[in-house]
């Protein structure tokens, strides 16, 4: 499944393979693009606006050229003013773009790259469709219980899904139990102390 998002001069494309994300981005600084593992995208987002930096550099030439125009007119009266009365105008117009035209993103931050989804139409379902797939590759790498593994270990991984929002409470805690009955009852200190999955 491929979708594309685009807004202005930005562009970004999603491809939903079996076990990655197949991303891309495109915009006026440049373009990039990256694979990474759905399991590696985070649940935390950061909101970014974007602005084309051309039209406030534009109102800011124009500015310029105004303020020397309107110099030499004072210098030397009997040139023509004529197109120099249209720079504030013109300048005015691009700083009204500038301020107006632009994009927001929501940025999920990976260790491959960040991924920026366009705010707007398809922003929620891509945004679902990652978090979906994010889950169920999560649950098919950790989901299972090992029995041979240490029950302290076991009970950390899960508690680390359940923090991830992979699995709830009750879920958590049937799979708890199930560790418990299998190698005895343990202290909430004896599988809270300790590394986890990171």
């Amino acid at each position: 499944m491929e979708i594309e998002q685009k807004r202005y001069l930005n562009r970004t494309r999603f491809t939903f393979e079996k076990e990655r994300l197949s991303y891309a981005m495109g915009q006026e600084s440049g373009s990039r693009s990256f694979g990474v593992y759905y399991a590696d995208i985070p649940m935390e987002t950061t909101m970014v606006e974007a602005r084309n930096s051309w039209f406030r550099n534009a109102a800011a030439v124009l500015g310029i050229v105004w303020v020397c125009s309107l110099l030499t007119w004072l210098a030397v009266p009997s040139q023509q003013t004529g197109p120099a009365l249209y720079l504030p105008i013109a300048a005015s117009i691009c700083l009204i773009i500038y301020r107006f035209a632009f994009t927001r993103y929501t940025v999920l931050k990976t260790e491959s790259g960040d991924i920026y989804l366009i705010s707007g139409k398809r922003h929620d379902e891509i945004f679902d469709e990652l978090m979906k797939r994010r889950k169920s590759q999560l649950l098919s790498w950790y989901g299972e219980i090992d029995y041979a593994n240490d029950p302290g270990e076991e009970i950390r991984k899960f508690h680390w899904l359940k923090v991830q929002g992979v699995i709830g409470d009750e879920e958590f805690e049937s799979i708890r139990t199930r560790i418990e009955v299998f190698h005895g009852p343990m202290q909430e200190t004896d599988f809270m102390e300790g590394p986890s999955i990171n």
